[in-house]
């Protein structure tokens, strides 16, 4: 088990890697025992679809009304935009981290007064959309912001999956880094 509960802390930001094929399974645990703490996780997906990622919780008997989802993949997988709904909001292009930014400030808005927690899943993926320069950047936005809120946040990548470099700049950004 790679989150246990009472793991999070207040501004607590944690890297989770894990070999590419557990995490899915990895993913899954994680959000279970945020979830099972009572947070509201917002989940910014660019590794699987929202409705993918819902239908696993739901088998996993995760309350999935304490999740909320940015997708980025579905609309680029589909060709077509699907309308954000009240768990969901979709993004044309998993490769605009601008877009995914805002929708990070408006899911915030949702869950003002609440234990949250953001998850990135996944830092790897990311890397098929754009530079991992501009990665960095983002992560970089994406932690000070989680501080600056006073709220949680976890990032997963695949083991072995980020360059060595990449890798040493995400962990002057990140508290811990869990091996699963």
């Amino acid at each position: 088990m790679v989150i246990k509960p009472g793991d999070l802390i207040s501004e607590q930001i944690i890297l989770v890697q894990s070999e590419a094929h557990l995490l899915k399974t990895v993913n899954t645990e994680v959000v279970q025992n945020i979830t099972a703490e009572g947070y509201h996780v917002i989940m910014i997906t660019i590794n699987q679809p929202s409705i993918i990622l819902s239908k696993m919780y739901a088998r996993a008997n995760i309350d999935t009304s304490l999740v909320f989802f940015i997708d980025a993949i579905t609309n680029y997988a589909l060709g077509k935009d699907e309308e954000d709904n009240e768990n969901t909001l979709f993004i044309n292009n998993p490769g605009d981290l601008t877009e995914i930014g805002i929708a990070i400030t408006k899911a915030m808005t949702k869950f003002e007064n609440e234990n949250i927690c953001i998850v990135l899943d996944s830092i790897s993926t990311m890397l098929i959309y754009t530079s991992s320069a501009r990665i960095t950047k983002f992560i970089h936005y994406l932690t000070n912001k989680i501080r600056l809120s006073d709220i949680n946040g976890v990032l997963f990548a695949a083991k072995n999956g980020l360059d060595p470099g990449f890798m040493i700049q995400l962990t002057t950004f990140v508290d811990e880094i869990k091996e699963e």
